[in-house]
C-alpha cells in the first residue's frame, strides 16, 4: 500500500520530502564536527594552537568542493552524486570515531575533510528542491530548507552531551551514531526522482547601486564571517578545556548559537517590508557588537546570550550583504561575481577557524573579545560609509 502511494504521488513532492529529510540528516554530519573538533584537537593535537585545524579542514574541504560537485552533478545527475556523498560522509565520520578511539589526530584530520565534502553536496539541496517547482514556491520551499537546516543542527551537537555521562567512548559511539544516519541518507535518495528545471531564471538588469556596492558588501560578508567564526569555534576549547564546563553545557551554547544563525533568516522578509537593507545591516552589527560585550560575562550564561546575539548579527548582516550582492549582477556575469564572494566567504571562514585557537592561547579570551570587538567596529565604520554615500 505505502509502495503504491509512494508512486501515485508526484514527483515533486517526493523529492522535497527527501531533500528535506536528507537536510536534516547532512547538516548533522557537517555540524558535529563544527561542534567537536575544536575539543578532539584541543586533547589530540600536541600543540594547542592546531585544536582548531579540524574545523578549518572542515571548512576549506567544503569551499573546494563546490565546483566539483556542480560539475559531477551535470555529469551524472544528482541522485548517483548525492548518495555517493553521503556515503562518503559515512564512511569517513566512521573513521573519525576510530580515530578519536585511537587517538589519532592525523587521521582524525583526514576523516574531516571527507565530511567537508559532503558538505558542498548539502548545498546543492536548496538549487535541487526547486527542480520541476513553480516559481510561485520557491520562497516557501527555501524557508523549508533553511528550517531543516535548523532541525539537523540538534542531533548533530545534542548528541555529544546526551552520552557524555553515560559512556567513557562518548565521541566515537556519537560519531557512529551519525554515520548511520548518512547511511540512512543515502538509502533515502534511493526515493530521489531527477526532474529537469522548468522554471526559467529571468535575466534581470542589474541594480546600479548595487553593483557600486558590490566589493564592500562582499567584505561585509566575509567580515561577518569572520568575526562569527572567531568566537564560535574557540567557544568549546574555552568552556571544556579552561573554564571546565561540561561537553553538554558546551552543546547547548553552541546548538543555541547555530539556531540563532538560521532561524531569523526566516524574518527578513517581512522586516524588509518595515525597514530598509541599510538599516537591518546596522541592526545586525549592533546585535555582533552586544554579543561580543556579553560574551565578556563569566559563566555559562555569558557564553550561552553572547553567541546567540552573535548568530542573530551575523544572520542579518549576511543576509542583506548576499542579497546586494546578487542584485549587484546580471546574465553570465552574476555567476563569476557569486564565485569571487562565496571564495572570499569560505577563506575568511577558514582563516578564523584555523588561527582561533592560536589566538585563544596567546591572547586569552579577552583578548579574543577585544579583537572580536575591533572588527565589528571597521565593519560599522564601513557600512556607515558605504551606504551613506
Amino acid at each position: 500500500m505505502i509502495g503504491r502511494a509512494l508512486r501515485a504521488a508526484p514527483a515533486t513532492s517526493i523529492n522535497t520530502l527527501v531533500l528535506l529529510l536528507c537536510q536534516v540528516l547532512g547538516i548533522a554530519g557537517v555540524v558535529s564536527i563544527q561542534f567537536v573538533g575544536s575539543l578532539v584537537g584541543e586533547r589530540l593535537a600536541m600543540d594547542m594552537r592546531l585544536a582548531t585545524l579540524p574545523v578549518a579542514l572542515l571548512v576549506l574541504s567544503s569551499a573546494l568542493g563546490t565546483w566539483p560537485a556542480s560539475q559531477l552533478m551535470r555529469r551524472f545527475g544528482r541522485r548517483p552524486c548525492f548518495i555517493a556523498a553521503a556515503l562518503l560522509s559515512a564512511g569517513c565520520l566512521a573513521l573519525a570515531a576510530r580515530a578519536v578511539d585511537r587517538s589519532d589526530f592525523a587521521l582524525f584530520c583526514t576523516a574531516v575533510l571527507g565530511v567537508g565534502l559532503q558538505g558542498a553536496f548539502v548545498q546543492q539541496y536548496r538549487f535541487a528542491i526547486l527542480e520541476g517547482q513553480e516559481s510561485s514556491r520557491a520562497p516557501r520551499l527555501l524557508t523549508m530548507i533553511q528550517l531543516a537546516s535548523a532541525a539537523g543542527i540538534v542531533p548533530g551537537v545534542s548528541l555529544f552531551g546526551l552520552l557524555e555521562g553515560r559512556t567513557s567512548s562518548y565521541m566515537p559511539c556519537a560519531l557512529l551514531i551519525l554515520a548511520a544516519l548518512q547511511v540512512a541518507a543515502a538509502l533515502a535518495f534511493l526515493a530521489y526522482r531527477p526532474q529537469e528545471a522548468r522554471v526559467a531564471e529571468a535575466a534581470a538588469a542589474p541594480d546600479a547601486r548595487a553593483r557600486a556596492m558590490y566589493w564592500p558588501m562582499v567584505a561585509m560578508g566575509a567580515g561577518a564571517f569572520l568575526v562569527m567564526s572567531l568566537i564560535m569555534v574557540p567557544t568549546p576549547l574555552q568552556m571544556c578545556g579552561i573554564e571546565r564546563s561540561s561537553v553538554e553545557q558546551a552543546s547547548w551554547v553552541i546548538q543555541v548559537h547555530l539556531l540563532s544563525m538560521y532561524l531569523p533568516s526566516l524574518s527578513v522578509g517581512a522586516l524588509l517590508r518595515r525597514v530598509s537593507i541599510a538599516q537591518l545591516q546596522g541592526l545586525g552589527l549592533l546585535f555582533l557588537l552586544v554579543g561580543f560585550l556579553i560574551s565578556w560575562l563569566p559563566g555559562f550564561e555569558g557564553h550561552l546570550v553572547g553567541l546567540a546575539l552573535v548568530g542573530v548579527g551575523w544572520c542579518y548582516v549576511f543576509v542583506t550583504a548576499t542579497t546586494l550582492v546578487a542584485r549587484s549582477r546580471s546574465g553570465a556575469e552574476r555567476f563569476r561575481a557569486q564565485g569571487v564572494n562565496d571564495l572570499c566567504v569560505f577563506a575568511a571562514s577558514g582563516v578564523a577557524s584555523l588561527t582561533s585557537g592560536a589566538l585563544l592561547s596567546v591572547l586569552g579570551w579577552s583578548g579574543l573579545l577585544y579583537l572580536g570587538v575591533v572588527l565589528v567596529l571597521n565593519l560599522m565604520a564601513l557600512a556607515w560609509s558605504v551606504h551613506r554615500s
